[in-house]
């Protein structure tokens, strides 16, 4: 999770003698909440990697405009989320199929997948489950998915996701319980 405090020190940095090391600390505070938010949406880790690291390169070659940017955090994923939709736009690309997020991938997004306990049968059954999902949050309004992404997927509070995208706590609400509420339709 990204600490606001630290990155709004760090930010405050950017543009000084310092540059590049605070530089150094946003790209390392960052870089896993804006990959597996990336993934989320161009559902490829070789992507996802090249779209933040896009966006943190954007980020050093416009440090010194940084300072008018209230809301580092929000800038981020914001950027993420549109580099990531405008490459699978430029790209007319698809899904990709889960296994080409390899294994480095599901050790830290899904533990329970890497379980000694489990079956291939299960492993299928979870693949299928992960493909559906993954579709019905595609299927998911435009603001509401991106709300759905940032706590579910990225961990954060609603108070967090409010205070990120300007809006209220029961913006939050309402939108993800529409998110539950489609998402078990499409999943029943």
């Amino acid at each position: 999770m990204i600490e606001k405090k630290r990155l709004d020190q760090h930010q405050a940095a950017l543009d000084g003698p310092d540059g590049l090391g605070a530089y150094e600390a946003i790209f390392h505070m960052v870089f896993g909440d804006l990959l597996r938010f990336a993934v989320s949406i161009v559902h490829s880790i070789v992507l996802a990697e090249e779209v933040v690291a896009d966006v943190l390169i954007q980020i050093w070659q416009k440090r010194y405009e940084l300072s008018s940017v209230h809301d580092l955090r929000l800038y981020l994923f914001t950027s993420t989320r549109n580099r990531a939709i405008n490459y699978l736009k430029s790209k007319k690309l698809g899904v990709t199929q889960l296994s080409e997020l390899g294994e480095d991938f599901w050790d830290s997004a899904s533990p329970q997948l890497k379980s000694a306990e489990l079956d291939p049968e299960a492993l299928i059954e979870y693949a299928e489950l992960s493909q559906k999902i993954t579709a019905a949050i595609g299927q998911l309004p435009a603001k509401c998915k991106l709300i759905y992404q940032l706590v579910k997927e990225d961990g954060l509070k609603y108070k967090e996701v409010a205070d990120l995208l300007s809006i209220s706590v029961k913006t939050v609400e309402s939108q993800m319980a529409i998110a539950f509420k489609k998402l078990h339709q499409a999943l029943d």
